[in-house]
């Protein structure tokens, strides 16, 4: 009995104890900034791990009750969208906490140095060694842009950006400081989150010709997603990339979430677009005049060929030809429209004390401004920070992209809408002999197969088109092109990415520190290319109607990444260390399966459907890459900065010996406005900073499995298959390489008011890479696929001038922005045998409209070689005047002319005829007293004798023919200089932004006016040709008409400065003007934040190219040409933004 006793009054004492030991507290939790209660806030007993030992929530009133363990521990009041508050315990029983919300500032001002990432590491920016320039995409907010490479146009110096063309989806071409490669992409490297946009569709790119459009890379990449867009320039910034920064790289930092409340934005944006005014063309009427002119001169007493083509001739008769071809069709008009873009974009993001997330989605629907092309975008992406403890941060970053895009047949529509016959109906049209009149059938009308001999019997009573108006049967009718023919692109992209950060050593900045992250990345891409070209556009046999196309590339890319950065704590503060050691494997598989057929109607494209196949490949790839890099940033109280870079790039691509590349980058700054001595000037100049640097990157763009032996089918032998060798082995390529040092200073007045960036340069790149090199054929072999053939240079400099709120007047203040570059190419060395091949023998019977690509060492990639244009004679030979036989030069005017002059000849008047002078401008004669005639190509097969209303081409020898010793430089196809200006004006809660951009100095071959004045052919042509020479003593710049059909060769279309026009231009780029509603007004209705834009795009740019739009660009070794591609629309745009 005494025994229970003793139990109980012990455990009564254990009960009283644990009642003692855990306290109970009490307390109320609030928010002024609500007036009231914070209900279901978090509060927690946290020891001195970190841990929460007990938890409970706040009532609907605010209060909570919570049991404590031990009062030496700590009390964690939080809740989303406000700050954490911790207190010690102690001895009080009663809390009263107000929670403040995370937006509000305190009074207490504390000093922050701000840091970016700069080569894997976070340094202070006032540390920045390397050449880089970032553009905030905040700033770009209610735009129109569909890729990011719009946005950057004009932004960003040393960048020089064009658009491909005014088609969906054609996206834009890059140059960052000129041209370091001549073989595969000369893009930018585009990094997305730390990770490479593979630019899958570059290994079907032709770099020599620029009307061909690829897929646009950066489509994959929505721009509302992007926070951020920097630029790397110099090789001490991309060392880091390796091989694969050679061009410059273009980092962008998507949109992430932040702890706080849970927000939601929408945004809608419209845009309508319309195509800008392009040449005046002839009507039916003037075209008709035009061709019956340029089939008569060539042989006047012989009669006119035209007589003779129905299509040519107002004879109503002819019921089955009049009624469809005695129009003034416009063609350009029929096949524009008013284009528009529906964007819609919606984002979520938020979170808690450990974690943060982003989700976002966005829809694309766009409709071009030329007919029948879409485009539709989705786009989603995920991001997720969780805080796992304060020593690891998990990371993931899930984006999926999926575009379909309706295409026109080729990329050339408007190049056949400006050369289709204009007399020509659009729909076919029918006689109704009862009604006596001819009525449209509502269907296309189809030219019909060409007559093999000419006159009415062979085509009207045949109904066939004219012998000579092949040409017009082949461009067809472009109307009945974009409905009936099309391409179907669409492409899959998912990328997702992990990544893993622990803090092994120290957590804080004052503590030594060792940090792994640990990455994985995921790049599966599906692209899918379908086309159908239909029966009813041609009139081909069986065999060849209903073309269809189908093309499937698959690819999926695995990358691992694994990084250290080491940060030693010093006693001494000025010193500051980091060490970063990375290593980086990845390997890629792809497939590629293609078919073409013909025989097959209805659009269908599925390679199992019965037919006739025209051709058909499958592929495969397969490539593994490995990498290791180090970086080493040390600063001496931020005054002294130094860096050290050096990656190796391993490659299956190169043979033993040659497999990894090393790229090393080194670079220092020193704030010279730190030092002492400066201490009198910093008043004005608050950052004078010198910036050297020094790095080598490179480039391996050719294919996988080059230095195997690769056999292909021979024949046969004995009825067994043989086989050859297809290939030489390349064992000895090596990397292309580019070394190169950055000279870059900073200087900001009047405590960073206004700020100078300046840059200069010079990049040298040796061993470079071309494909298809020849090699004697003793070899066995005519080429190479790839070699090493030369080398290049690219010297240059850029200034950047911005401000910060400058002209501040109340609620007014102005922002500016300026920025400028110059870049000059030089090819220094090539090898012999790609001269000869990229130089080649002129082809004098193919020269008209054919531009020379042309390499010239100790010249510029991209020179435009021609002939000097002087005119047209304005006299035939017979009537030059200067035949030593008087009787010969009897011809006479009507009536005298102001001299009182009645000689109709060119010695009389003054004028020109196609006589050879020599360099004293003395008329050279033959034995008989003759003047001696201008040829072209005198002897060589094609030798042609000029007469009057032929072009005058500058005889540079005269040596009496025209021919390829008078060739001669006619400028550069790259700008000499180029930038871009903006100004930003703010008043009150109302912004008007303004963009502007420039190039300077770069000439474009006009092929597109070329082919609408030279009268050669059956094409339309504009309305110059209306002045075209067309008789005797006829001072013009426009040629006699002349059709090839009958005169057979005649050369007044070659390259010349004629059609070589300075593409220097000044855009207005944009302009808006935006509103955003005070917050306070919308809480009422649940809002947290509204935004009304409206903005002007591409309204307006000066210039003296004479074509439609000046940007264009030139690309390896061809010269900058406009051929008529689509041009850049000009839009609107009005956006919504709206924030709960």
């Amino acid at each position: 009995m005494n025994s229970i006793k003793y139990l109980l009054t012990l455990a009564l004492c254990f009960c009283c104890a644990v009642a003692f030991a855990q306290k109970r507290i009490t307390g109320h939790v609030w928010s002024s900034a609500d007036k009231g209660p914070v209900v279901m806030a978090n509060v927690a007993e946290i020891d001195k791990s970190n841990r929460a030992i007990s938890a409970t929530q706040t009532d609907a009133n605010g209060n909570f009750s919570l049991s404590i363990k031990n009062p030496g521990n700590t009390l964690q009041i939080s809740y989303i969208g406000y700050k954490t508050q911790r207190m010690p315990i102690g001895t009080q029983s009663n809390f009263r906490v107000e929670l403040v919300d995370n937006t509000t500032l305190s009074t207490a001002v504390k000093v922050v140095t701000r840091k970016v990432k700069s080569n894997g590491m976070v340094i202070p920016e006032r540390e920045i060694s390397i050449a880089q320039q970032s553009l905030n995409m905040d700033e770009m907010q209610g735009l129109s842009f569909e890729t990011a490479g719009e946005a950057l146009q004009g932004q960003i110096a040393g960048l020089d950006i064009v658009s491909n063309s005014g088609n969906l989806g054609a996206g834009t071409s890059m140059r960052l400081r000129g041209v370091t490669s001549i073989n595969g992409n000369q893009e930018p490297l585009i990094v997305v989150d730390g990770y490479i946009l593979e630019d899958y569709d570059t290994q079907e790119f032709d770099a020599n010709d620029m009307n061909e459009e690829k897929f646009a890379n950066l489509l994959q990449v929505n721009p509302e997603d992007i926070a951020s867009i920097n630029v790397l320039k110099d090789a001490a910034a991309t060392a880091i990339w390796g091989s694969r920064g050679s061009n410059g790289v273009i980092e962008i930092k998507t949109r992430r979430g932040s702890h706080g409340k849970t927000k939601v934005n929408f945004s809608y944006r419209f845009s309508g677009a319309w195509q800008p005014s392009g040449m005046k063309m002839l009507n039916g009427d003037q075209y008709k005049m035009m061709l019956q002119q340029a089939y008569h001169n060539p042989s006047p007493a012989a009669g006119n060929p035209a007589d003779e083509m129905v299509e040519l001739q107002d004879k109503p008769s002819y019921v089955s030809f009049y009624g469809n071809y005695n129009k003034n069709t416009d063609w350009i008009d029929e096949v524009t429209q008013f284009g528009q873009t529906h964007n819609y974009g919606l984002n979520i993001s938020g979170g808690g004390d450990k974690a943060s997330f982003r989700v976002s989605g966005s829809y694309d629907h766009e409709t071009g401004t030329v007919i029948k092309q879409t485009l539709d975008r989705f786009t989603t992406r995920l991001a997720l920070d969780y805080l796992v403890s304060d020593r690891i941060k998990f990371s993931s970053n899930f984006a999926l992209t999926y575009t379909n895009q309706n295409k026109n047949y080729d990329d050339g529509l408007m190049g056949n809408a400006y050369q289709a016959m204009p007399n020509m109906s659009v729909t076919r049209y029918e006689y109704d002999r009862t009604a006596q009149n001819w009525f449209d059938t509502g269907e296309w009308y189809i030219m019909p197969n060409v007559a093999t001999e000419l006159g009415f019997a062979n085509s009207v009573e045949k109904g066939l088109t004219s012998k000579y108006l092949s040409d017009m049967v082949s461009n067809g009718n472009p109307v009945a092109k974009a409905y009936e023919a099309w391409r179907k692109w669409s492409t899959y992209t998912i990328t997702p990415q992990f990544s893993i950060e622990y803090k092994l050593l120290g957590k804080e900045d004052e503590e030594t520190q060792l940090n792994y992250t640990g990455e994985v990345y995921l790049n599966a891409y599906t692209e899918t290319k379908n086309a159908y070209y239909p029966g009813s556009l041609s009139n081909a046999s069986t065999y060849n109607k209903d073309l269809t196309s189908n093309q499937e590339f698959k690819s999926l890319a695995f990358t691992t990444r694994h990084s250290l950065v080491f940060r030693p704590h010093f006693e001494n503060e000025n010193h500051s260390l980091q060490v970063m050691a990375r290593i980086e494997a990845s390997t890629s598989n792809s497939t590629t399966q293609s078919k073409s057929s013909s025989g097959i109607g209805g659009g269908l494209t599925d390679p199992t459907v019965p037919g006739w196949t025209t051709g058909m490949s499958t592929s495969t790839g397969k490539g593994h890459s490995m990498s290791g890099t180090g970086s080493v940033h040390y600063a001496f109280g931020s005054k002294y900065a130094f860096d050290f870079t050096i990656r190796a790039d391993g490659s299956t691509k190169f043979g033993s010996g040659h497999k990894w590349g090393f790229f090393p980058g080194i670079s220092g700054r020193w704030n010279i406005s730190d030092e002492a001595f400066f201490e009198p000037l910093k008043k004005v100049i608050s950052m004078f900073a010198f910036r050297p640097g020094w790095g080598v990157t490179g480039n391996s763009s050719f294919g996988e499995g080059l230095i195997y032996n690769q056999y292909a089918s021979y024949g046969s032998y004995n009825g067994v298959t043989a086989i050859r060798p297809s290939n030489l082995r390349l064992t000895d390529i090596r990397w292309e390489k580019t070394k190169s040092w950055n000279l870059g200073f900073n200087l900001n007045f009047f405590d960073d008011l206004l700020k100078f960036d300046l840059n200069i340069y010079d990049k040298k790149t040796t061993d470079l890479l071309n494909s298809g090199v020849r090699v004697p054929s003793t070899s066995g072999f005519s080429s190479l696929s790839s070699a090493n053939v030369g080398k290049m240079t690219n010297q240059g400099w850029e200034l950047f001038v911005s401000t910060s709120d400058v002209l501040k007047f109340g609620k007014f203040h102005a922002n500016f922005r300026f920025n400028i570059s110059q870049n000059i190419n030089k090819v220094t060395e090539m090898d012999a045998s790609v001269l000869n091949t990229v130089n080649a023998e002129f082809d004098y019977k193919k020269a008209n409209e054919n531009p020379l690509k042309r390499v010239q060492v100790g010249h510029s990639l991209g020179g435009i070689y021609g002939f000097r244009f002087k005119g047209v004679y304005a006299y035939d030979y017979k009537h030059n005047g200067y035949f030593l036989n008087p009787d010969d030069n009897e011809y006479y005017l009507t009536e005298p002319d102001a001299n009182g002059n009645l000689y109709n000849t060119a010695k009389a008047t003054g004028k020109t005829a196609p006589i050879v002078r020599d360099a004293e401008g003395n008329v050279i004669y033959d034995k008989n007293g003759n003047p001696l005639q201008m040829v072209y190509n005198y002897g060589g097969g094609s030798e042609y004798k000029f007469e009057g209303g032929d072009v005058i081409y500058e005889d540079i020898n005269h040596d009496g023919q025209i021919n390829e010793l008078d060739i001669v430089y006619l400028g550069s196809s790259n700008p000499k200089m180029n930038g871009g200006f903006g100004v930003d004006l703010t008043y009150g809660r109302w912004t008007l932004k303004t963009n502007f951009n420039f190039r300077v100095g770069n000439k474009i071959i006009n092929l597109a006016r070329m082919y609408a004045e030279d009268m050669r052919t059956n094409k339309n042509q504009s309305a110059a040709v209306n002045h075209r020479w067309r008789t005797n003593g006829q001072v013009t710049e426009i040629p006699r008409a002349m059709n090839t059909n009958v005169s057979g060769d005649i050369f007044n279309a070659l390259i010349s400065d004629r059609y070589v026009e300075p593409g220097d231009y000044l855009r207005f780029q944009y302009f808006q003007l935006g509103y955003s509603f005070p917050a306070e007004k919308l809480k009422k209705y649940g809002l947290s934040s509204l935004r009304l834009a409206a903005s002007g795009n591409n309204l307006i740019f000066w210039t003296k190219y004479k074509g439609v739009d000046p940007d264009h660009s030139a690309s390896a070794f061809s010269p900058c040409t406009d051929s008529s591609q689509t041009p850049r629309s000009r839009s609107f745009t009005v956006s919504l933004n709206v924030g709960f």
